[in-house]
C-alpha cells in the first residue's frame, strides 16, 4: 500500500501543475531502478570539486558556509533515503524517481560561481531531505487507520506540488545564459532562495502537524487498552510494543531513521594518518605536556556530575541552537544569563552529548571544550593562553589512540630545537601560535570549540581570546562552529552583540528549576537533614511553593536556601522553617551575607577555623586537598586534624569538595567575588595569614614527608610577595626574620651538615632552601622587586650561615650561580655593604650593563670572594670594556654634590 500510495502522490502532485511547470519538469529518467546511484555519483563530485575550489561564502548575516558541507548534506539525504529502500522491504525507490532525477539534473550543471551554485545547493538540500522525510511519513502513517490520515495524504499531495514547482522554477532559472541570469530573478542570491523556499518549510509543517496527530491517537488508544486491562508490568510492556509494530514490523527502525534526521551532519575527515608521525610513548607525553596540563576532562566530569537528569531539554528545541548545531554555516554561538541560572551545566550537557556521540564514532568533527574559572590556585584557567593551548591540545588529538596532528608535531620540534641551543625547556606557544596551528587543522577537520564562563577570563586580556576564536571562524576553509557562555559582562556584550545568542530566560528554565527543587527538598528530607525528616506535607508544598517563586531562574539561589534551612541550630520545628521562608534574602548576594553572618556566630574557634578555610581557597597557589587543607588550619598541631565533612559544615555551604580532584572549591564563582569585597578577606591579609601558616608548618616538620610542607616550602615566597606588595599589616620582614630565625635548625634536618649545595641552591631559588621542590617561580629576584629589597635579603643574609666563598661538589660558589642565572639583583645586595659608596654606585649601575662586571669588581675589591677559574676566563675579554666605563662612571659620580 504505502508503494502506491508513494507513485499515486507524486503522479497526482505533478497533475496539479501549470502546463509551463509540467514541461520544465519533464527530466529525463532512462533507469528508474539506478537513479539513486546516479544521484549519488554527481553529489559526490560536486562535494570533490567544490573541496579543490575551496569554496565558501559569507551571508550577511555574517554566517561563512562552507559549500561542500552543503554537498555532504545532500550525500547524507541520498543514504537515508536509501535506509528506508532497505528497512521497508515492499518499497521501490523508483516510485519516486522524478524528484530525484530533477536532483541530480541540477547537481550536474557546470556552475562557476559560488554564490550561484551555493544557492543551489542549499534549495537541493531542502529538497532532499523533505523526499525523505516524506517518505517515511507515508510508511509510519498512511498504512494506519486514523482520523487524521487523510488530512496527512492531503498535505503531502500540496507538499510534494509545491516541491516540484520550486524545482520547475529552479530549472528554468538555472538553465537561462549567463547574461540573462545576472539581468535579475528571484533565483538570483541565497537570500531570495531561502525565501522561496518558506513555502516548502510551511508545508513541511503542516505534514508533521498531522503526524503528530496520529502519532496521538495511537498512544492514546495503547492507555485506554491498558486501563481496561489488568495485567502485569511485563505484559503491558511486551502489548506496547505488540502495539506499536502490530502494522508494520519496521516501525522502530523507520523511527530510528526519523530521529537521526535532527543530528548533525558531520562531515568524514578525510585520511590523514599519512602525514602524521608515529610516536613513542614517551615522547607523546612530553608534546601533550607541553602543550597543556590543564585537567579539563576533571572539570567536566566535576560539573557533568552535578547535572540533574533530563535536564536541559528547552536548549535542544531553541532555533538558535538547532540552526548552529545543524547548519553548514561557521558561526559562534553565545548561552548567557544571570549568575547561578545554570549555563555550566547547560555547557556540560552539550559537551556530554557531543563526547558520547564521538564514542559512538557518529561525529568525525576534531572536538575540544574549556571550563574557565578565575581562582588564585589555578591561574592556567584565566590565562588566554593557557586556554587556547587546551584547545589546540584536544583538537591536535582528541584520543590516545590517534597520532598527534602534523603540524603541532612540527612546531613542537622546532621549540625543542631553539631550547636545546639555550639549554633550556622548550617554550609555550602563545595564542597567536595556536590559533594558527588550529587554523591548519580545521583545513583537514570541522572542529568544534566551547569555551565556559568567558567572563572568569583575564578581564584584560579575554578580548584576545575572542578575537583568536572569531578570526578561527571566518578565515576557516572549513566548518567551525564555537560556543561560548558568559555572564553579560560589558565587554563581551558588546563584542558578541552580533552572534546568534540564546538567554537564559526563567520562562525556558521553569520546568527544569521546579523539578531541581522538589528533588533537592526531597534528598534533604530523605537524608534526614531538614527537621530530622519529619516534614508535614504542607509544609512541604509551602518549601517548593516559595522557592519556586522566588528563584528567577537561579538554581544556585534555590540550592543554598534549602541548605540553610536545614540549619539544625536554628530549624527545630516546622513552624521556625515556616518563619523563614517569610525572610528569604531575594538576592544571591544578600544570600551569601546571611551565610556570613551565621559563621559570625559560631563559636570563636569553629569561627576562626571556617574563616581560615575561606581564605586559604580564596589565596592558595594551587587547590588544596582535605589533608594539607587541615594541616594549614592547624600548622603546629601534631593531633587529629579536621576532616572534610567538618570543613564543609564549618562553612555552612559556601565550600564544595571536588570529588573528581579531591580539592576544596566554592560552590560557585561568584562566592568568590563576594567575599573579596568583604574587608576581612583583603588581599593582603589573607596573604599575610598564609605566609605565617607555611612558615608555621616550615618550623613544625619533623620529615621532609611531613603534610603540608612541599606547599608550605614551594609558595611561601609567593604568599610574602603579595604582603610585601601591599603596606597595611605585617611587614614582610616580620615574615622573612620568623622563618630565618633558628638558622639552620629545619634547613639541617633536610640536607644534613653539609650545607653547601644547599646554601648555593640560594642563588636559583628560596624555595631550595626549604625543600628542593620547583613548583614555584618566586626566585629571589622577584623578591627584591619591593621596596623591602635590601632589608630582606640583609635579614637572609644576616640570619643564616652563608658563606659565599661555599663551593658545591661541582666547584661552583653562590655567584657564580647567581650570576649565570641572571640574579643581579641579588649580588646587588650582597655586595654593596662591603663597598665603598663611590664603587657601591658603580656596582649598581654596572648590574644593569651585566653581571659579569660585578663579578670581577668582586674579585678585585672583595679578596675574601674567589670566583672559578672557568668563568673569570670566559668572561674576561667582555668585562675588560666595561670597567673602563665604570671608572669614567665613578669619576662622574665623585663631581656630582
Amino acid at each position: 500500500m504505502a508503494s502506491t500510495a508513494s507513485f499515486s502522490l507524486w503522479d497526482k502532485a505533478v497533475q496539479t501543475l501549470s502546463d509551463e511547470d509540467k514541461q520544465s519538469i519533464n527530466f529525463s529518467q532512462p533507469d528508474k531502478a539506478t537513479i539513486l546511484a546516479d544521484v549519488l555519483q554527481a553529489a559526490e563530485q560536486q562535494k570533490q570539486l567544490c573541496m579543490q575550489k575551496r569554496w565558501k561564502f559569507t551571508k550577511k548575516n555574517g554566517h561563512i558556509i562552507i559549500v561542500r558541507d552543503v554537498c555532504e548534506k545532500i550525500i547524507k539525504w541520498i543514504h537515508r533515503f536509501k535506509e528506508i529502500g532497505d528497512v521497508a522491504v515492499q518499497y521501490d525507490p523508483s516510485h519516486a524517481s522524478l524528484p530525484w532525477a530533477a536532483v541530480r539534473f541540477f547537481l550536474q550543471l557546470s556552475v562557476n560561481d559560488v554564490q550561484i551554485f551555493l544557492a543551489m545547493a542549499e534549495g537541493l538540500e531542502t529538497v532532499t531531505s523533505h523526499i525523505t522525510r516524506c517518505q517515511i511519513y507515508e510508511h509510519l502513517y498512511l498504512s494506519r487507520s486514523s482520523s487524521a490520515r487523510a488530512d496527512l495524504e492531503a498535505h503531502l499531495l500540496r507538499h510534494y506540488a509545491v516541491i516540484l514547482t520550486y524545482l520547475a522554477a529552479a530549472r528554468r532559472y538555472y538553465t537561462k545564459s549567463t547574461v540573462r541570469r545576472l539581468g535579475g530573478s528571484v533565483f538570483e542570491t541565497s537570500d531570495s532562495v531561502d525565501a522561496c523556499l518558506s513555502n516548502i518549510a510551511a508545508g513541511r509543517d503542516e505534514v508533521e502537524r498531522c503526524a503528530r496527530l496520529i502519532d496521538s491517537e495511537l498512544f492514546r488508544g495503547i492507555n485506554s487498552a491498558v486501563s481496561r486491562t489488568q495485567v502485569s508490568v511485563n505484559a503491558i510492556a511486551t502489548d506496547l510494543i505488540s502495539v506499536s509494530t502490530s502494522q508494520d514490523s519496521h516501525y522502530q527502525s523507520l523511527k530510528a531513521i526519523m530521529s537521526s534526521f535532527e543530528q548533525p551532519i558531520l562531515r568524514a575527515a578525510a585520511q590523514v594518518s599519512a602525514i602524521h608521525a608515529s610516536l613513542a610513548k614517551e615522547e607523546r607525553r612530553k608534546i601533550l605536556a607541553w602543550l597543556s596540563t590543564v585537567q579539563y576532562r576533571e572539570h567536566h566530569r566535576t560539573s557533568y556530575n552535578a547535572v540533574m537528569p533530563g535536564s536541559g531539554a528547552w536548549l535542544q528545541k531553541k532555533p538558535e541552537f538547532v540552526d548552529w548545531k545543524g547548519s553548514s554555516a561557521s558561526s559562534i554561538l553565545w548561552i548567557h544569563g544571570i549568575p547561578g541560572s545554570g549555563k555550566s551545566k547547560l555547557m556540560s550537557i552539550v559537551i556530554q552529548d557531543i563526547l558520547e556521540a564521538k564514542l559512538q564514532n557518529t561525529s568525525t568533527s576534531a572536538f575540544s571544550y574549556f571550563y574557565c574559572t578565575r581562582d588564585e590556585a589555578e591561574k592556567a584557567r584565566a590565562n588566554p593562553d593557557e586556554i587556547m593551548r587546551a584547545v589546540l591540545k584536544q583538537l591536535s588529538c582528541s584520543v590516545a589512540s590517534q597520532p598527534i596532528h602534523a603540524a603541532v608535531l612540527r612546531e613542537y620540534q622546532q621549540c625543542q630545537k631553539d631550547a636545546e641551543e639555550d639549554g633550556l625547556e622548550p617554550s609555550k606557544l602563545p595564542l597567536r601560535d595556536c590559533k594558527n596551528l588550529i587554523l591548519e587543522i580545521s583545513d583537514q577537520l570541522p572542529i568544534v570549540v566551547m569555551v565556559d564562563a568567558l567572563d572568569e577570563c583575564d578581564p584584560l586580556r579575554r578580548h584576545e581570546l575572542l578575537e583568536a576564536l572569531e578570526n578561527i571562524v571566518k578565515s576557516s576553509n572549513n566548518l567551525v562552529k564555537v560556543i561560548i557562555s558568559s555572564r553579560d559582562d560589558l565587554d563581551i556584550s558588546c563584542r558578541l552583540a552580533g552572534v546568534p545568542n540564546v538567554y537564559i530566560s526563567s520562562d525556558d528554565s521553569r520546568d527544569d528549576l521546579h523539578r531541581f527543587v522538589e528533588q533537592e527538598l526531597d534528598k534533604a528530607i530523605e537524608e534526614q537533614r531538614l527537621l530530622r525528616g519529619q516534614v508535614p506535607s504542607c509544609l512541604r508544598q509551602q518549601i517548593i511553593d516559595r522557592l519556586r517563586a522566588g528563584a528567577n531562574g537561579m538554581f544556585l539561589w534555590a540550592h543554598l536556601q534549602i541548605q540553610n534551612l536545614c540549619d539544625p541550630e536554628r530549624m527545630i520545628v516546622a513552624s521556625d522553617v515556616g518563619d523563614a521562608l517569610q525572610r528569604l534574602p531575594t538576592t544571591l548576594v544578600a544570600l551569601y551575607s546571611n551565610i556570613l553572618d551565621r559563621i559570625d556566630r559560631i563559636a570563636p574557634h569553629g569561627r576562626l577555623l571556617a574563616t581560615k578555610t575561606l581564605s586559604w581557597i580564596l589565596c592558595a597557589r594551587t587547590p588544596l586537598d582535605p589533608a594539607v587543607m587541615a594541616r594549614m588550619l592547624h600548622p603546629s598541631r601534631s593531633g587529629n586534624l579536621l576532616q572534610p565533612q567538618d570543613i564543609l559544615g564549618l562553612c555552612c555551604n559556601l565550600v564544595v569538595l571536588d570529588k573528581s580532584l579531591n580539592v576544596f572549591r566554592f560552590a560557585h564563582a561568584s562566592m568568590r567575588e563576594f567575599l573579596e569585597w568583604q574587608p576581612r578577606f583583603s588581599y593582603h591579609n589573607i596573604n599575610s595569614d598564609a605566609a605565617k601558616d607555611c612558615v608555621r608548618v616550615i618550623l613544625n616538620a619533623p620529615t621532609p614527608t611531613y603534610t603540608g610542607l612541599e606547599y608550605a616550602a614551594s609558595f611561601w615566597p609567593e604568599h610574602y610577595i603579595a604582603v610585601a606588595d601591599q603596606s597595611e599589616g605585617t611587614t614582610p620582614k616580620e615574615i622573612i626574620s620568623t622563618l630565618f630565625a633558628d638558622k639552620t635548625f629545619y634547613i639541617r634536618r633536610f640536607h644534613g651538615d653539609d650545607l653547601s649545595d644547599c646554601w648555593v641552591e640560594l642563588g636559583k631559588t628560596t624555595t631550595s632552601i626549604i625543600h628542593p621542590s620547583k613548583k614555584s617561580n618566586a626566585t629571589l629576584l622577584r623578591l627584591t622587586s619591593n621596596s623591602d629589597v635590601l632589608e630582606v635579603i640583609e635579614a637572609i643574609f644576616e640570619c643564616s650561615v652563608v658563606n659565599v666563598n661555599q663551593k658545591t661538589t661541582k666547584g661552583r660558589s653562590f655567584f657564580d650561580i647567581t650570576l649565570c642565572n641572571g640574579d643581579e639583583e641579588i649580588v646587588k645586595v650582597e655586595v654593596a655593604p662591603s663597598f665603598s659608596e663611590p664603587i657601591v654606585a658603580t656596582s649598581l649601575h654596572l648590574v644593569t650593563i651585566s653581571y659579569e662586571a660585578i663579578a670581577l669588581l668582586l674579585t678585585q675589591f672583595h679578596s675574601k670572594t674567589v670566583l672559578s677559574d672557568d668563568l673569570m676566563l670566559s668572561t674576561l675579554i667582555k668585562i675588560m670594556l666595561k670597567i673602563v666605563m665604570g671608572i669614567l662612571w665613578v669619576k662622574r659620580i665623585a663631581k656630582t654634590p
